[in-house]
């Protein structure tokens, strides 16, 4: 197989990883499994937060990176008071050579008393060697939107006296080794 031949085929992986990735936060919801949100993940796959001026009102260390488990126990704190609907994806970029690839997404947040917030994302992956899974996510966020969901779980969480899935307020920060750097 030529090395165009190998492209061709790796940036069809990559594009098909990208997608399931995105349907994931919706799939999700609808099977009631958090495990789908890290399906198209190598186990040692890590995510990044940002902008930084999100991590930093979210009282989150900038650098901070999340494992699998600790993404899909945030998704379980998500799926506890809403879900993903109406994902949208726009502007695919892939480099099918580095094994990369480039994304913008907008999908509604609805809660379950009837609130939605539309949120956007622009997100940036690394790739496995033949694109069929993701190892590395950074997700570049919507810093108004997140904060309003932030501030909207909280309130849904303290309205029903509960703190989180894990009692824990869905706090990030007790999970994560900070002295990880992205």
């Amino acid at each position: 197989m030529s090395t165009n031949e190998a492209n061709v085929d790796i940036r069809k992986n990559i594009e098909k990883t990208v997608n399931s990735f995105l349907s994931a936060y919706e799939d999700g919801r609808e099977q009631n499994d958090t495990s789908i949100i890290n399906r198209d993940l190598t186990p040692e796959c890590t995510r990044q937060l940002l902008p930084v001026s999100l991590c930093k009102a979210l009282g989150l260390p900038e650098t901070a990176l999340i494992t699998n488990d600790q993404y899909e126990k945030l998704y379980a704190n998500d799926l506890s008071v809403g879900g993903v609907y109406n994902t949208v994806s726009k502007h695919l970029v892939i480099d099918a050579e580095a094994k990369k690839a480039a994304v913008t997404s907008k999908s509604d947040f609805k809660y379950k008393d009837g609130d939605v917030i539309a949120v956007e994302f622009s997100w940036t992956f690394n790739f496995n060697e033949d694109g069929s899974k993701i190892d590395k996510v950074i997700e570049f966020a919507d810093g108004d939107a997140v904060k309003r969901m932030a501030a909207k779980a909280q309130e849904l969480q303290a309205s029903r006296g509960t703190n989180g899935v894990n009692g824990d307020g869905g706090k990030l920060k007790q999970d994560v080794d900070f002295s990880e750097t992205g």
